[in-house]
């Protein structure tokens, strides 16, 4: 299945920098709203919703500024999403009447998983959407495999990923250091912050083990309108990743650790010709493990492979299987244009 990811570096910056513009697209026809002018920087994201139909553009303002609410960012994630708004299910939130004008937006996300109630009944369609929730919806709504733990490295937001180790009164010798998510949507987080589409705020000084600067994501504060235009522009243009899952192919790969702080090696995955093809990283859905390993800390199953498609042509992708000295080969073809290939895949493995 294909998905669109944007390059790290081009969401620099995107919610915690000054919202004032650095160069955005002037050449529409029109400026819609008077709050939104073509010198800032969610300009064109905000355009793009208004093509998409996400939002309105009779109204005179977008109010850029303010928090999203639960209930407008569900009328606007399901439009940009092409959900099926009129057959739903009623979710039965207490706070959504059947004729609430987010009703249907509301359904559709409870109905297909991405968004549940706060308890007791209630959605909270009035209350802020915060960055925490935002980053799980988002990543479920376009279908963004989590990453694992072991592809943070030292990487973190560190209000969401904790670790232990490092230290002279480590709890993990040698220098080894155990990571692991620490809240609801902390892995979410981290898959964002793993393709950037998000950064934090610098705290001001650097950790007492580890070389890093500490930077915080604060998932608990409230998003503003104009952040969540630029985050669902962001997603939907830009580098293309494709998901090889290999369940799907019967792979069995693996991270293997290799000695004490010596980290991790993944079976064999290669690509017989990486101009139309490449792999990015091969991951896994592990909350917790060492980011360092050491001589017991075992074997991960991966779970999938990025893929990043570069030119239509056909090449071949080679797995070790588990270990078990048995290759798996599949055909990969590439069709189509940049930024909207096709790549489908066939088994081709040579019996034995």
């Amino acid at each position: 299945m294909k998905k669109t990811l944007i390059t790290a570096g081009l969401a620099t910056g995107l919610f915690f920098t000054s919202m004032m513009g650095t160069g955005a697209d002037a050449s529409a026809s029109s400026v819609h709203y008077q709050d939104v002018k073509t010198s800032d920087n969610f300009y064109s994201a905000v355009e793009s919703l208004i093509e998409q139909k996400a939002i309105s553009r009779t109204n005179d303002s977008f109010r850029p500024y303010e928090n999203v609410t639960r209930g407008q960012a569900s009328s606007i994630i399901a439009k940009v999403l092409k959900l099926d708004i009129e057959n739903v299910k009623d979710p039965k939130f207490k706070d959504v009447p059947k004729d609430h004008q987010f009703y249907k937006y509301i359904a559709a996300l409870e109905n297909a998983g991405l968004v549940k109630g706060k308890g007791n009944g209630v959605f909270g369609i009035n209350d802020p959407l915060t960055r925490g929730q935002m980053s799980s919806i988002l990543v479920k709504g376009f279908e963004i495999p989590l990453i694992g733990i072991q592809d943070v490295g030292f990487k973190f937001f560190s209000d969401t990923t904790f670790y232990t180790g490092g230290g002279d009164n480590s709890a993990v010798e040698s220098g080894d250091v155990w990571l692991r998510f620490g809240g609801q949507f902390s892995q979410a987080i981290e898959t964002m912050n793993y393709y950037g589409f998000v950064s934090g705020y610098k705290a001001g000084y650097k950790d007492e083990h580890h070389d890093f600067e500490v930077v915080n994501f604060k998932q608990g504060e409230a998003l503003k309108r104009s952040q969540l235009a630029l985050m669902i522009n962001s997603m939907q243009k830009g580098t293309q990743y494709e998901y090889l899952y290999f369940k799907d192919f019967d792979i069995t790969n693996r991270s293997v650790s290799i000695g004490a702080g010596g980290g991790w090696k993944d079976d064999k995955a290669i690509i017989d010709d990486s101009s139309i093809i490449s792999i990015k990283e091969i991951s896994n859905y592990e909350t917790q493990g060492l980011l360092h390993g050491w001589a017991s800390a075992g074997t991960v199953n991966n779970e999938y492979a990025i893929l990043e498609p570069k030119k239509v042509g056909k090449t071949f992708a080679r797995f070790d299987n588990g270990g078990t000295g048995k290759e798996k080969v599949l055909e990969i073809t590439v069709t189509g244009t940049k930024g909207n290939f096709e790549v489908s895949y066939k088994d081709v493995t040579p019996e034995k």
